[in-house]
């Protein structure tokens, strides 16, 4: 793993993270924290893990734009990674 891929990652959770409180933010009355304990409890959490890695689709396409490949290869496993976290959610 390089350079390049690591920021990837860090891109991704970075915008995911942002999508995520921004998301909170908006729609609800309670704090960020106590958003994501009660959408635990009512297993909705991998739901705003989706909405909050919305951000990370303009962001890939732009890096696929400047050519910034490995960059958007970093970003892509980060996803992947989010994508076995949301479905282990729905498991439990």
């Amino acid at each position: 793993m390089n350079k390049e891929q690591l920021y990837g990652i860090a891109l991704a959770f970075t915008l995911t993270t942002v999508g995520m409180f921004v998301f909170t933010l908006f729609f609800s009355e309670a704090s960020f924290f106590d958003s994501i304990a009660l959408l635990y409890t009512e297993k909705k959490l991998g739901a705003l893990i989706s909405i909050g890695a919305l951000p990370n689709l303009a962001a890939f396409f732009l890096l696929l734009r400047k050519d910034k490949y490995t960059m958007a290869y970093g970003m892509v496993g980060f996803l992947l990674l989010l994508v076995c976290l949301v479905a282990g959610l729905k498991l439990l």
